[in-house]
């Protein structure tokens, strides 16, 4: 099966729980993938974050509710909203006005979404310009890592923040290979527009760590690997495109998604690793493959 296949698992589970509480770690076991590795292939096929496409679909069919005329505080609690306040804030962010204005309007449910292997996720027939190296394979071994995680409007910049100052206060070389990645939000969080990072700092594994930095043993792993060059020159528009670039490398070279239920218990983790060299600054994007 394809990387779409397995996805489109996940998007029957939500349609089928729209009423119910979903979590990632739910989503990513019907379509067969560790949580980290799930939450990132779903935002670059979908092209929003699990939580985020969990909120309009619910939004939808609540709005069709609403043309019903049934009570808003009901509507709230059937879609998983704490309150009717929390309700109507959200419906107004998604549809400009609050749910009284969408009373007794004709409104039918968008269709469920349909992935298919044959839809590019490279921006289809535009041609963009962007200093990316050549994909290449490479393995990383064993390692052990300090691990911080920040959920916040700006977490990059945070958890780099709070790791950098860490860092200097335990002597850890500077120099050390630094790794960060996206993580999944709650859906209460992702309505507030908040996001997750988590930075890894490569250490020994007798690194003494404190209650907010945890020492985790990252099992050795093959990637497909993307340079970028001064990437934040953009990064908002460099580094997506960047991940879409490697992702259709990987899909136009075979490479087929593996989830016997021993790769299933084995987390696989998208990195991004920043470096300088001679002044300039580059990204690597690391892919896993195995």
């Amino acid at each position: 099966m394809s990387y779409a296949e397995y996805l489109q698992k996940s998007i029957d589970y939500i349609e089928e729980n729209i009423k119910q509480p979903i979590t990632i770690e739910a989503c990513a076991e019907a379509a067969g993938f560790s949580k980290y590795h799930f939450y990132r292939l779903f935002t670059l096929f979908v092209g929003v974050p699990l939580m985020e496409y969990v909120r309009k679909r619910r939004l939808a069919y609540a709005m069709q509710d609403v043309n019903r005329g049934r009570r808003i505080i009901d509507i709230a609690l059937d879609f998983e909203y704490g309150s009717e306040r929390t309700f109507r804030r959200a419906f107004q962010n998604e549809y400009g006005e609050s749910p009284v204005k969408f009373r007794n309007k004709h409104y039918a449910i968008p269709e469920k979404l349909i992935l298919k292997e044959n839809k590019s996720i490279i921006w289809g027939g535009i041609t963009m310009e962007y200093n990316f190296s050549d994909v290449k394979i490479e393995k990383l071994d064993t390692m052990y890592v300090a691990s911080s995680y920040v959920i916040s409007n700006n977490p990059e910049a945070d958890v780099m923040d709070f790791m950098t100052e860490w860092m200097e206060k335990n002597n850890i070389d500077i120099k050390s290979r630094q790794f960060g990645f996206d993580i999944p939000v709650s859906e209460e969080q992702s309505q507030k527009n908040l996001r997750g990072y988590e930075c890894w700092i490569k250490v020994n594994e007798n690194t003494n760590v404190s209650e907010d930095v945890k020492l985790k043993k990252i099992d050795e792993c093959d990637y497909a690997i993307l340079r970028i060059t001064n990437p934040f020159s953009n990064p908002f528009e460099v580094i997506p495109a960047g991940w879409k670039a490697l992702a259709e490398w990987v899909r136009l070279n075979g490479y087929m998604p593996d989830c016997s239920t021993n790769k299933v218990n084995k987390e696989r983790y998208w990195l991004e690793e920043k470096f300088q060299q001679n002044g300039i600054t580059y990204m690597n994007l690391y892919f896993p493959l195995n």
